[in-house]
């Protein structure tokens, strides 16, 4: 003993000196460094629809396969942003729990953080075990393979939404989207190509028949005018249910001087210094705030940032090119040939448009003449945050 002692402390430890006998007791706290969604038995939405209209075929499809018995399948709800994907979702969900004794599970997909996150919570409600749920969260097992396992071995059928998947690579990479026999699954999206979703049924999800889009005015604002009005107002706003909600909202939550549907109609059709893009945005307190998917003026931006982070920044380019024009078809010979120098050259005008189709931006319209057709909103709102260049 030559009275002198060597010491090294890693992490959170401690090196204490000391002479005489000494007896020290530590207490380390640590937080939780891991945090899922608050539940994955109710659906992550602000606002439930008061009544899903319209969507009877596709209801039809999705009610049989939530029956007792079915399961092993994947169906896959695909749209333009704004056309109610999730409202049908959510309707089954609800459908499948209350009547047909499912359990419903809903997982937030927009983002690889969240997807992990609301899946691990899903296997964590089947049974896994905290020291599984931690060797998945670190790293030292496969994630997905020990979420499947709960699912399979589940003592209960069920529903799983997967909500907003606009891009399908986060599902496939380390196989989060499978089937099982004990369960369906149900996957929303604005990512319309084949391709990304083998073996599943594509169901469409558009805008709403005149009469149907005027309801849901009505079912807002009843008393802000006749189903003649309200059909008028729906026609104004191309019978998306995204843009019909926000319009309910504003005038369901006016006070001081409410207007009507009148009031409304005359607003959007273009009174000097009123903004319809963003008067359209003034009823989004009813449907989550400001966040981007429930803003006219922001939602497509989600499916262009999607594109260029795909290597697709053209697709922007020639959406703004499109806003130049109508939301009647426009024919696609009017593309062929096209060529706008550093913006998009006529060799990447074919893949920004397949992108934009991919996503839902735009649609092929069935006829003589081989046309396209945007959404008249959408063009409005991307024409009005065009830079005059």
């Amino acid at each position: 003993m030559n009275g002198r002692n060597d010491a090294q402390a890693q992490g959170h430890g401690r090196v204490y000196q000391a002479s005489g006998d000494q007896h020290i007791v530590e207490h380390h706290h640590h937080g939780q460094d891991w945090s899922g969604p608050a539940s994955v038995r109710r659906p992550a939405v602000s606002r439930l629809p008061l009544v899903l209209r319209d969507r009877t075929e596709t209801m039809e499809r999705l009610r049989a396969a939530v029956a007792p018995g079915v399961g092993d399948h994947v169906y896959v709800l695909h749209g333009l942003g704004g056309c109610g994907k999730t409202a049908v979702a959510c309707t089954v969900f609800q459908h499948a729990t209350d009547e047909m004794g499912r359990l419903g599970l809903w997982v937030n997909a927009s983002d690889p953080t969240s997807l992990r996150a609301g899946m691990l919570a899903v296997a964590a409600d089947r049974g896994a075990t905290d020291s599984e749920l931690s060797g998945a969260r670190g790293g030292l097992r496969p994630a997905a393979d020990l979420v499947w396992k709960y699912l399979e071995s589940s003592d209960q059928p069920w529903l799983l939404v997967m909500d907003n998947a606009d891009d399908p690579a986060i599902l496939r990479d380390g196989g989060w989207l499978r089937t099982s026999p004990a369960g369906t699954v149900i996957v929303t999206s604005r990512q319309a190509a084949p391709h990304w979703w083998p073996g599943a049924d594509l169901l469409h999800v558009g805008v709403l028949p005149r009469d149907d889009a005027a309801m849901v005015l009505r079912d807002l604002a009843p008393h802000a005018g006749t189903v003649e009005d309200a059909a008028e107002v729906a026609d104004r706003l191309g019978r998306l249910p995204l843009a019909l909600t926000l319009a309910g909202g504003f005038l369901s939550h006016q006070v001081i001087d409410p207007w009507t549907l009148v009031d409304y109609r005359q607003k959007l059709d273009g009174v000097a210094g009123v903004d319809h893009v963003s008067l359209i945005d003034q009823g989004s307190v009813l449907v989550g705030g400001r966040d981007s998917r429930h803003l006219i003026s922001r939602t497509w931006q989600l499916s262009l940032e999607a594109l260029d982070a795909r290597g697709l920044p053209e697709a922007g380019s020639l959406l703004r090119l499109l806003a130049c024009w109508a939301g009647d078809p426009l024919p696609l010979s009017l593309l062929s040939g096209l060529d706008l120098g550093a913006m998009i050259s006529a060799q990447r005008v074919e893949s920004a448009l397949r992108g934009l189709l991919d996503q839902s931006l735009t649609e092929l319209v069935p006829g003589t003449v081989r046309s396209l057709r945007t959404h008249g909103v959408l063009l409005d709102s991307v024409a009005q945050s065009t830079p005059a260049e």
